[in-house]
């Protein structure tokens, strides 16, 4: 493997290491429900962690490449076979170098009644026409869900998964982490309002306007740098490097 290649290799393994640790820093995926991959831009394989871990657990030496259809390149890496639908995206979106997969409270209640998403403000309106919800979905011991997955996807960010929580890409590990961490609080606070009574809509030129911002390398940067310091501060970053 060439130098430049190894360098890059280690440093998607650092992230997504880091990227684990986030998700259990916003208070996803953590027992063993959730998934988190990545690749390089381009590559035919992909990083995960090994089936059997709490997101809080996961350090690089623990993370496993596979090929699209999960087969590990190192014989006795234990590859979780529901995370085969990722490759099925990984091969629809050359522009997806990350994929997320939690089954947060707000999540499968969002997903119970059909609800998708809506603008009633600026961190909402960063989702407008960014979600689908997949109907049909099926379990991954019936047979795997990748075809009607992609097509729901198409070139959106994200998907609501009827009774089985949420699906975000990211360019990025950390624009995934901060993107599913910030939809998450999203639907949190729609149920809340919903609950509480009707919700007012912003205008499109509104929406417009917050994408810019929340939907950027400069939005999902600074927040990941915050994550970043706040784990160090508490310990919960300890030993993901090893």
């Amino acid at each position: 493997m060439p130098d430049n290649q190894r360098d890059a290799t280690q440093e998607l393994k650092n992230e997504l290491a880091l990227g684990y640790r986030a998700m259990a820093f916003n208070g996803l995926g953590l027992g063993l429900l959730a998934h988190l991959t990545a690749r390089l831009p381009g590559s035919d394989t992909y990083w995960t962690y090994q089936i059997g871990q709490s997101v809080e657990e996961v350090t690089v030496s623990d993370l496993a490449e596979c090929t699209m259809d999960t087969k590990p390149l190192i014989e006795g890496k234990r590859i979780n076979p529901s995370i085969l639908c990722h490759g099925d995206v990984y091969k629809a979106r050359p522009d997806v170098t990350c994929i997320l997969h939690h089954h947060s409270k707000a999540s499968i209640a969002m997903g119970a009644i059909g609800a998708n998403v809506q603008p009633y403000d600026r961190n909402s309106g960063r989702w407008h026409d960014e979600i689908k919800i997949v109907e049909d979905f099926d379990a991954p011991e019936i047979h795997n869900q990748g075809g009607s997955m992609v097509d729901a996807l198409g070139s959106g960010k994200a998907l609501i998964l009827k009774h089985h929580g949420v699906l975000v890409t990211g360019r990025s590990v950390r624009d995934a982490v901060v993107a599913a961490a910030e939809l998450d609080r999203v639907m949190e606070v729609q149920l809340m309002a919903m609950a509480a009574g009707k919700i007012d809509l912003m205008p499109q030129e509104e929406i417009d306007d917050c994408k810019k911002f929340l939907a950027s390398d400069m939005f999902a940067d600074g927040t990941w740098n915050w994550y970043l310091r706040s784990m160090e501060r508490s310990g919960l970053s300890d030993g993901a490097l090893t």
